[in-house]
């Protein structure tokens, strides 16, 4: 025998489930969000854990498969306090949202304390560059920042483009440098534009 009590649980329990197979009353089609798969939200509650192995194999599992539904999860991260996860969600935000990724990833490399996070923001903008006019000024810039790794990155993927600006910072940046393996690769930058 059911008690009543029971039998209102299971009508509330059936009720809470129900609401995402309503259809509208007009018949008009909402848009529903994409969903995420099972592999990919076990991958995202891998990236809250404590060991850092997982969380990096994390994000690079979530890297490969390119959800579309898990670059709003990913963004968040673009913002964390661990450094290690700044980095690692720049470098998947480009891979899942590809040319989209593009205003996210050059706030990273303007705003960003980390070294490390600026380097990968470079790295990510890279392959946009031709496509995003607004990529190349952060780019120029990057070229006189504090750290040696960075300008390398910076004169690497600026050396590329074959706009006058990008020559011109160049020329400028190789009367200014003195680290000598900045110079290293500014040298063999100038040659690729035929500036040496």
């Amino acid at each position: 025998m059911i008690v009543p009590t029971m039998m209102r649980r299971r009508i509330l329990v059936l009720a809470l489930c129900l609401p995402s197979a309503w259809v509208p009353i007009d018949g008009a089609a909402q848009e529903t969000p994409a969903e995420i798969s099972m592999d990919a939200q076990r991958l995202l509650e891998q990236i809250d854990t404590e060991d850092p192995d997982l969380r990096r194999r994390a994000f690079l599992q979530l890297e490969a498969l390119r959800e579309p539904a898990t670059a709003s999860a990913i963004r968040r991260y673009l913002a964390d306090r661990r450094v290690e996860l700044r980095t690692l969600s720049v470098r998947a935000l480009a891979a899942i949202e590809g040319a989209r990724s593009v205003p996210a990833l050059l706030e990273r490399l303007q705003r960003d304390r980390s070294p490390a996070v600026r380097l990968q923001s470079i790295l990510a903008v890279e392959p946009f560059v031709g496509q995003d006019a607004s990529a190349l000024p952060p780019l120029l810039k990057a070229l006189r920042d504090r750290q040696p790794d960075v300008r390398i990155a910076a004169i690497d993927v600026v050396s590329r483009s074959e706009k006058p600006e990008a020559k011109e910072a160049l020329t400028l940046r190789w009367k200014r440098e003195r680290h000598r393996d900045v110079r290293r690769v500014l040298e063999a930058a100038m040659k690729r534009v035929g500036e040496l």
